[in-house]
């Protein structure tokens, strides 16, 4: 199974270095991450929820980055443990 998570998280780094994020402890990402799912349940618009999620998505990489996994790995795993409710 192939994925591209390591692309992601690559481009993500790259992010947070070009704008001073790398440095962000995973207290405050988790913060802003409650932040924005917060914000999600509360809107009523498509475009803003859209753009919510993939905020939380970035935290979430984010904090794979300070947690230092291997998306892909993880990914593979989860996905053979839930294969059987396929």
């Amino acid at each position: 199974m192939k994925t591209n998570f390591d692309k992601l998280i690559r481009e993500i780094k790259k992010f947070e270095s070009k704008a001073g994020f790398e440095k962000t402890s995973k207290k405050e990402l988790i913060k802003w991450l409650k932040e924005e799912i917060k914000n999600y349940e509360n809107s009523k618009s498509k475009k803003v929820r859209k753009n919510k999620l993939i905020d939380a998505i970035v935290l979430i990489i984010q904090l794979v980055i300070r947690e230092n996994v291997s998306l892909d790995d993880a990914w593979k795993k989860w996905y053979k443990k839930s294969e059987k409710y396929l």
